[in-house]
C-alpha cells in the first residue's frame, strides 16, 4: 500500500538566509547523516561521483572570505553593502557542503558505455541534484535550515589550492547550513492544475 509523505515534512525543507551556528546534533551525527546520504543516494550506471567537502569553523568561514575577496572585485555602488552582508549571513552558519562531481568517474564511464555518452554530463548532475536534495530535506527534517548557492565561477580557480581539493573535482554548488535564526518569507506557488498533467 502507498503512503503519502507527509507534506509538514516536505514543506519544512526551504533556502533560510538567516543563520546560526547553534545547531542541536553533534558534528558527528552531523557527518553520519551526510555520509549516508552520499552513500544511498541513487546515481545512472551506480557511478557514485558525486564528492563533498564539508567546512567547518574557520575552514567554513575561510570560504566565504574567499567567495567575498573575489565578489568584490567586480561589484559597484550599492551592490557592495548588500553582498557583504548575504555572504556574512551564510559565514554566521554552522557548516558549509561543498557539492563536486568526479571529473574521472565521468570520463570513465563514458569509455565504459560509449552508446550513452553523450547524456551522461546531464545524468551524473542530476544525480548531483538528488543528493543535494536528500541533504537538504534531511537536514531541514533535523531543524537545520540551509540553501543552495551557486558562486562556482568566483572560486573555482582558487578552492583547489586552498583547500587542498582534487583537481579532478568539479564545483557544483555549496550549501551553508545552521540554526533557523529567522524564518523564510511565505511562498506563494503556481496553481498545480497548470503544471501536473494526468492521463488516463
Amino acid at each position: 500500500m502507498l503512503h503519502c509523505i507527509e507534506q509538514d515534512s516536505l514543506e519544512r525543507r526551504r533556502s533560510v538566509y538567516g543563520l546560526g551556528s547553534s545547531v542541536s546534533v553533534s558534528e558527528a551525527c552531523f557527518l553520519d547523516t551526510i555520509s549516508s546520504c552520499l552513500k544511498h543516494c541513487p546515481t545512472a550506471f551506480n557511478v557514485q561521483s558525486a564528492r563533498l567537502a564539508v567546512l567547518f569553523d574557520k575552514e567554513h568561514h575561510r570560504f566565504w572570505d574567499l567567495v567575498w575577496q573575489n565578489m568584490s572585485k567586480l561589484l559597484t555602488g550599492t551592490q557592495i553593502a548588500s553582498s557583504k552582508a548575504r555572504l556574512d549571513g551564510f559565514k554566521r552558519a554552522y557548516a558549509t557542503i561543498l557539492f563536486f562531481e568526479d571529473t574521472k568517474a565521468l570520463a570513465d564511464l563514458k569509455k565504459r558505455f560509449p552508446l550513452y555518452k553523450k547524456n551522461m554530463s546531464v545524468w551524473m548532475q542530476q544525480g548531483n541534484g538528488m543528493l543535494q536534495y536528500m541533504i537538504w530535506q534531511t537536514l531541514a527534517e533535523n531543524e537545520i535550515g540551509a540553501s543552495l548557492q551557486h558562486y562556482n565561477e568566483l572560486v573555482e580557480a582558487d578552492i583547489h589550492q586552498v583547500f587542498n581539493i582534487p583537481k579532478h573535482w568539479k564545483l557544483v554548488a555549496q550549501m551553508p547550513c545552521g540554526s533557523i535564526e529567522k524564518e523564510p518569507a511565505p511562498k506563494t506557488f503556481l496553481p498545480i492544475e497548470d503544471r501536473l498533467l494526468v492521463l488516463k
